[in-house]
Protein backbone atom coordinates (compact mmCIF):
# COMPACT_ATOMS: atom_id res chain seq x y z
CA UNK A 1 0.00 0.00 0.00
CA UNK A 2 3.21 2.36 -0.01
CA UNK A 3 4.33 1.50 -2.94
CA UNK A 4 3.41 4.98 -4.72
CA UNK A 5 6.02 6.48 -2.19
CA UNK A 6 9.15 8.26 -2.58
CA UNK A 7 11.87 6.82 -1.19
CA UNK A 8 14.46 9.25 -2.18
CA UNK A 9 15.77 12.59 -2.85
CA UNK A 10 18.48 14.62 -4.58
CA UNK A 11 20.35 17.25 -2.67
CA UNK A 12 22.47 18.41 -5.30
CA UNK A 13 24.38 15.31 -6.54
CA UNK A 14 23.86 13.20 -3.36
CA UNK A 15 21.25 10.93 -3.08
CA UNK A 16 19.18 10.74 0.26
CA UNK A 17 17.61 7.21 0.47
CA UNK A 18 15.58 5.92 2.29
CA UNK A 19 13.76 8.96 2.80
CA UNK A 20 13.34 9.51 6.12
CA UNK A 21 15.81 11.43 8.27
CA UNK A 22 16.85 12.07 11.73
CA UNK A 23 16.56 16.33 12.33
CA UNK A 24 19.37 18.30 14.37
CA UNK A 25 18.77 18.24 18.10
CA UNK A 26 21.07 20.36 20.38
CA UNK A 27 22.74 18.73 22.97
CA UNK A 28 21.42 15.39 21.45
CA UNK A 29 22.50 14.19 17.63
CA UNK A 30 26.01 14.10 18.53
CA UNK A 31 28.23 11.79 17.18
CA UNK A 32 27.50 9.52 19.24
CA UNK A 33 23.66 9.31 18.48
CA UNK A 34 23.65 9.63 15.32
CA UNK A 35 25.95 6.20 14.80
CA UNK A 36 23.54 5.03 17.22
CA UNK A 37 20.44 5.58 15.31
CA UNK A 38 22.34 4.84 11.78
CA UNK A 39 23.50 1.22 13.30
CA UNK A 40 19.80 0.57 13.82
CA UNK A 41 18.86 1.50 10.19
CA UNK A 42 16.16 3.25 8.05
CA UNK A 43 17.84 6.28 8.63
CA UNK A 44 18.82 7.93 5.42
CA UNK A 45 20.84 11.15 6.54
CA UNK A 46 21.74 12.74 9.68
CA UNK A 47 22.64 16.12 10.69
CA UNK A 48 25.08 18.22 12.99
CA UNK A 49 23.73 19.74 16.19
CA UNK A 50 22.98 23.41 15.69
CA UNK A 51 26.53 25.30 15.90
CA UNK A 52 26.26 29.30 16.11
CA UNK A 53 28.89 30.46 12.99
CA UNK A 54 30.72 32.44 15.49
CA UNK A 55 31.66 29.25 17.15
CA UNK A 56 33.62 27.39 14.31
CA UNK A 57 37.31 28.05 15.32
CA UNK A 58 39.92 24.87 15.96
CA UNK A 59 39.62 26.68 19.72
CA UNK A 60 35.75 26.43 19.98
CA UNK A 61 35.59 23.16 18.14
CA UNK A 62 37.87 21.15 20.03
CA UNK A 63 35.89 22.98 23.52
CA UNK A 64 32.04 22.14 22.16
CA UNK A 65 32.89 19.44 19.43
CA UNK A 66 29.38 19.55 18.16
CA UNK A 67 31.04 19.35 14.36
CA UNK A 68 33.03 16.04 15.47
CA UNK A 69 31.86 13.15 13.08
CA UNK A 70 33.46 9.73 11.52
CA UNK A 71 33.21 8.08 7.66
CA UNK A 72 30.82 5.74 8.94
CA UNK A 73 27.72 8.78 9.49
CA UNK A 74 27.90 9.71 5.43
CA UNK A 75 26.02 11.55 4.15
CA UNK A 76 26.17 14.01 6.89
CA UNK A 77 24.46 17.29 7.21
CA UNK A 78 26.14 20.40 9.28
CA UNK A 79 24.12 22.92 10.85
CA UNK A 80 24.90 26.08 11.09
CA UNK A 81 23.01 29.16 13.20
CA UNK A 82 23.55 33.10 12.48
CA UNK A 83 22.50 36.60 11.21
CA UNK A 84 25.78 37.89 9.66
CA UNK A 85 25.77 37.21 6.21
CA UNK A 86 29.80 37.22 5.91
CA UNK A 87 30.34 35.80 9.29
CA UNK A 88 28.22 32.68 8.21
CA UNK A 89 29.27 32.76 4.85
CA UNK A 90 32.77 32.79 6.61
CA UNK A 91 31.78 29.52 8.70
CA UNK A 92 30.17 27.78 6.39
CA UNK A 93 33.66 27.89 4.27
CA UNK A 94 34.99 26.02 7.22
CA UNK A 95 32.39 23.54 7.54
CA UNK A 96 32.92 22.77 4.14
CA UNK A 97 36.34 22.10 4.31
CA UNK A 98 35.71 19.81 7.67
CA UNK A 99 34.48 17.52 4.83
CA UNK A 100 30.27 18.46 5.37
CA UNK A 101 28.17 17.19 2.62
CA UNK A 102 25.53 19.49 3.01
CA UNK A 103 25.15 22.87 4.65
CA UNK A 104 22.11 23.50 6.61
CA UNK A 105 21.19 26.82 7.52
CA UNK A 106 18.79 27.26 10.80
CA UNK A 107 16.17 29.73 10.63
CA UNK A 108 13.37 27.72 12.46
CA UNK A 109 14.71 27.13 16.61
CA UNK A 110 12.34 28.66 18.23
CA UNK A 111 14.49 29.13 21.73
CA UNK A 112 14.58 32.55 23.20
CA UNK A 113 18.49 32.36 23.58
CA UNK A 114 18.93 31.91 19.76
CA UNK A 115 15.91 34.11 18.72
CA UNK A 116 17.39 36.97 21.06
CA UNK A 117 20.90 37.41 19.14
CA UNK A 118 18.76 37.27 16.19
CA UNK A 119 19.61 33.47 14.83
CA UNK A 120 17.10 30.79 13.98
CA UNK A 121 13.57 31.93 13.42
CA UNK A 122 14.07 35.23 14.24
CA UNK A 123 15.40 35.52 10.73
CA UNK A 124 11.64 35.22 9.91
CA UNK A 125 11.35 38.68 10.46
CA UNK A 126 13.49 39.67 8.45
CA UNK A 127 13.49 37.80 4.98
CA UNK A 128 15.84 40.53 3.07
CA UNK A 129 18.29 39.85 5.41
CA UNK A 130 17.78 36.47 5.23
CA UNK A 131 18.09 36.29 1.97
CA UNK A 132 21.20 38.11 1.62
CA UNK A 133 22.62 35.67 4.63
CA UNK A 134 21.08 32.64 1.96
CA UNK A 135 22.65 34.21 -1.09
CA UNK A 136 25.84 34.62 0.62
CA UNK A 137 26.33 31.23 2.01
CA UNK A 138 25.45 29.24 -1.63
CA UNK A 139 28.19 31.66 -2.83
CA UNK A 140 30.91 31.35 -0.40
CA UNK A 141 30.73 26.90 -0.70
CA UNK A 142 30.70 24.01 -3.61
CA UNK A 143 28.51 21.63 -1.79
CA UNK A 144 24.51 21.90 -1.31
CA UNK A 145 23.26 24.17 0.54
CA UNK A 146 19.73 23.43 2.66
CA UNK A 147 17.20 25.40 4.94
CA UNK A 148 15.15 24.30 7.97
CA UNK A 149 12.89 26.77 8.80
CA UNK A 150 8.72 27.39 10.60
CA UNK A 151 5.87 28.47 9.20
CA UNK A 152 6.30 31.92 10.56
CA UNK A 153 7.04 34.15 13.80
CA UNK A 154 3.32 33.81 14.55
CA UNK A 155 0.07 33.24 13.14
CA UNK A 156 -0.69 36.86 12.59
CA UNK A 157 3.17 36.65 10.22
CA UNK A 158 2.81 33.31 8.80
CA UNK A 159 5.15 33.44 5.61
CA UNK A 160 6.17 30.20 4.59
CA UNK A 161 5.99 30.27 1.40
CA UNK A 162 7.29 33.55 1.00
CA UNK A 163 10.46 32.15 2.63
CA UNK A 164 10.42 28.97 0.47
CA UNK A 165 10.25 31.11 -2.93
CA UNK A 166 13.20 33.24 -1.79
CA UNK A 167 15.03 30.30 -0.61
CA UNK A 168 14.35 28.80 -3.55
CA UNK A 169 15.94 31.83 -6.09
CA UNK A 170 19.03 32.22 -3.71
CA UNK A 171 20.16 29.10 -4.36
CA UNK A 172 19.01 26.85 -1.84
CA UNK A 173 19.13 22.77 -2.74
CA UNK A 174 16.39 21.73 -0.13
CA UNK A 175 13.60 22.85 2.18
CA UNK A 176 12.47 21.43 5.78
CA UNK A 177 9.68 22.48 6.99
CA UNK A 178 8.68 22.38 10.41
CA UNK A 179 5.10 23.88 9.74
CA UNK A 180 4.67 25.39 13.67
CA UNK A 181 5.23 29.11 13.99
CA UNK A 182 8.13 30.12 16.19
CA UNK A 183 5.84 31.07 18.65
CA UNK A 184 3.29 27.63 19.48
CA UNK A 185 7.01 26.40 19.88
CA UNK A 186 6.46 22.48 20.38
CA UNK A 187 3.11 23.11 21.69
CA UNK A 188 0.10 22.57 19.63
CA UNK A 189 0.16 21.01 16.26
CA UNK A 190 2.36 21.27 13.78
CA UNK A 191 -0.18 21.59 10.20
CA UNK A 192 1.49 19.17 7.44
CA UNK A 193 -1.13 21.17 5.21
CA UNK A 194 1.27 24.35 5.26
CA UNK A 195 4.23 21.69 4.16
CA UNK A 196 1.53 20.34 1.37
CA UNK A 197 1.72 24.43 0.18
CA UNK A 198 5.63 24.55 0.11
CA UNK A 199 5.70 21.68 -2.16
CA UNK A 200 3.52 23.01 -4.97
CA UNK A 201 5.15 26.32 -4.46
CA UNK A 202 8.63 25.24 -5.36
CA UNK A 203 10.60 22.76 -7.47
CA UNK A 204 13.53 21.73 -5.10
CA UNK A 205 12.61 18.91 -2.66
CA UNK A 206 10.54 19.51 0.39
CA UNK A 207 10.73 17.44 3.43
CA UNK A 208 8.48 17.90 6.18
CA UNK A 209 9.16 17.84 10.00
CA UNK A 210 6.57 17.58 13.58
CA UNK A 211 4.23 15.31 15.09
CA UNK A 212 5.77 12.32 13.42
CA UNK A 213 5.18 10.17 16.44
CA UNK A 214 5.48 6.32 15.43
CA UNK A 215 5.58 4.07 11.84
CA UNK A 216 2.58 4.89 10.15
CA UNK A 217 2.38 8.42 11.04
CA UNK A 218 5.35 8.82 8.89
CA UNK A 219 4.09 7.34 5.73
CA UNK A 220 0.60 8.62 6.16
CA UNK A 221 2.41 12.80 6.40
CA UNK A 222 4.39 11.42 3.48
CA UNK A 223 1.91 10.79 1.09
CA UNK A 224 -0.58 13.46 2.71
CA UNK A 225 1.59 16.37 1.78
CA UNK A 226 3.11 15.14 -1.27
CA UNK A 227 6.81 15.80 0.74
CA UNK A 228 9.99 14.30 -0.88
CA UNK A 229 11.03 13.14 2.64
CA UNK A 230 10.38 13.13 6.39
CA UNK A 231 12.18 14.20 9.44
CA UNK A 232 12.32 13.04 12.59
CA UNK A 233 13.41 14.63 15.41
CA UNK A 234 11.87 14.08 19.65
CA UNK A 235 10.24 10.91 17.99
CA UNK A 236 13.64 9.78 17.64
CA UNK A 237 14.51 9.88 21.27
CA UNK A 238 11.35 8.56 22.38
CA UNK A 239 11.85 5.52 20.03
CA UNK A 240 15.45 5.10 18.07
CA UNK A 241 13.99 2.38 16.22
CA UNK A 242 11.63 4.11 14.56
CA UNK A 243 13.46 4.36 11.39
CA UNK A 244 13.76 0.81 10.81
CA UNK A 245 10.02 0.09 11.84
CA UNK A 246 9.33 3.02 8.58
CA UNK A 247 11.03 0.19 6.47
CA UNK A 248 9.63 -2.51 7.78
CA UNK A 249 5.75 -0.95 7.36
CA UNK A 250 7.24 0.31 3.59
CA UNK A 251 7.93 -3.51 2.83
CA UNK A 252 4.79 -4.50 3.79
CA UNK A 253 6.12 -6.26 6.81
CA UNK A 254 5.07 -5.80 10.38
CA UNK A 255 7.33 -3.41 12.14
CA UNK A 256 9.18 -4.71 14.80
CA UNK A 257 8.36 -4.67 18.23
CA UNK A 258 10.67 -3.41 20.45
CA UNK A 259 11.53 -5.15 23.94
CA UNK A 260 12.74 -4.47 26.97
CA UNK A 261 15.96 -6.30 26.65
CA UNK A 262 16.08 -3.74 22.91
CA UNK A 263 15.73 -0.86 25.17
CA UNK A 264 18.82 -2.30 28.10
CA UNK A 265 20.80 -3.33 25.08
CA UNK A 266 20.68 0.47 23.94
CA UNK A 267 20.68 2.63 26.60
CA UNK A 268 23.85 0.48 27.90
CA UNK A 269 25.59 0.92 24.23
CA UNK A 270 24.77 4.47 24.21
CA UNK A 271 26.27 5.04 27.97
CA UNK A 272 29.09 2.76 27.14
CA UNK A 273 30.04 5.02 23.87
CA UNK A 274 29.56 8.46 25.83
CA UNK A 275 31.99 6.76 28.42
CA UNK A 276 34.61 6.15 26.36
CA UNK A 277 34.71 9.63 24.27
CA UNK A 278 33.44 11.77 26.88
CA UNK A 279 34.32 12.62 30.82
CA UNK A 280 32.46 11.25 32.73
CA UNK A 281 30.26 13.86 33.67
CA UNK A 282 29.21 14.51 30.67
CA UNK A 283 28.63 11.11 29.57
CA UNK A 284 26.38 10.81 32.18
CA UNK A 285 24.40 14.17 31.58
CA UNK A 286 24.07 12.66 28.40
CA UNK A 287 22.14 9.53 29.46
CA UNK A 288 20.25 12.14 31.79
CA UNK A 289 18.49 13.85 29.02
CA UNK A 290 17.94 10.93 26.63
CA UNK A 291 16.71 9.11 29.46
CA UNK A 292 13.97 11.83 29.82
CA UNK A 293 12.73 11.40 26.50
CA UNK A 294 13.36 7.34 25.95
CA UNK A 295 10.26 5.45 25.84
CA UNK A 296 10.65 3.08 28.71
CA UNK A 297 6.92 2.10 29.22
CA UNK A 298 7.42 0.00 32.13
CA UNK A 299 6.11 -0.61 35.54
CA UNK A 300 8.83 1.70 37.55
CA UNK A 301 10.03 3.90 34.89
CA UNK A 302 9.40 6.91 36.07
CA UNK A 303 11.48 5.56 39.47
CA UNK A 304 14.08 4.78 37.17
CA UNK A 305 14.46 8.17 35.54
CA UNK A 306 14.85 9.66 38.62
CA UNK A 307 17.54 7.36 40.26
CA UNK A 308 19.63 7.86 36.85
CA UNK A 309 19.09 11.72 37.15
CA UNK A 310 20.35 11.77 40.87
CA UNK A 311 23.29 9.34 40.01
CA UNK A 312 26.32 10.66 41.22
CA UNK A 313 28.84 8.66 38.45
CA UNK A 314 28.39 6.49 35.00
CA UNK A 315 28.68 3.16 37.71
CA UNK A 316 26.12 3.89 39.58
CA UNK A 317 23.50 5.15 37.07
CA UNK A 318 24.69 1.75 35.09
CA UNK A 319 23.94 0.06 38.33
CA UNK A 320 20.14 1.29 38.06
CA UNK A 321 19.93 0.45 34.61
CA UNK A 322 20.94 -2.95 35.23
CA UNK A 323 19.08 -4.01 38.14
CA UNK A 324 15.71 -2.12 36.84
CA UNK A 325 16.05 -4.30 33.83
CA UNK A 326 17.20 -7.69 34.75
CA UNK A 327 14.09 -9.29 34.75
CA UNK A 328 13.02 -8.80 31.77
CA UNK A 329 16.23 -9.77 30.11
CA UNK A 330 16.60 -12.84 32.44
CA UNK A 331 12.77 -13.69 30.75
CA UNK A 332 14.32 -12.75 27.16
CA UNK A 333 17.13 -14.94 27.61
CA UNK A 334 15.13 -17.99 29.11
CA UNK A 335 12.79 -17.41 26.33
Amino acid sequence: MYDDLPTQYHIGAITIQPNIVLAPMVGVTDSIFRRMILSLGGCGLVCSEMTNASAVSPRARSRHRQLDYLPEERPIAMQLSGSEPDLVAAAARVVEALGADILDINCGCPSPKVTGGGHGSALLRDLPKMERLLKAVCAAVQIPVTLKFRAGWDDENLNYLDTAKMAEQAGVAALALHPRTRAQGYSGVADWRRVADVKRAVRIPVIGSGDVRDAADALRRLRESGADGVMIGRAAMHNPWIFRQIAQLRAGTQPMVVTPADKYEFLMHYLDMCNEALPERLALNKLKQLIGQFGIELPGAAALRSAIHHSSGVAEARDHLERFFAQYVETAVIG
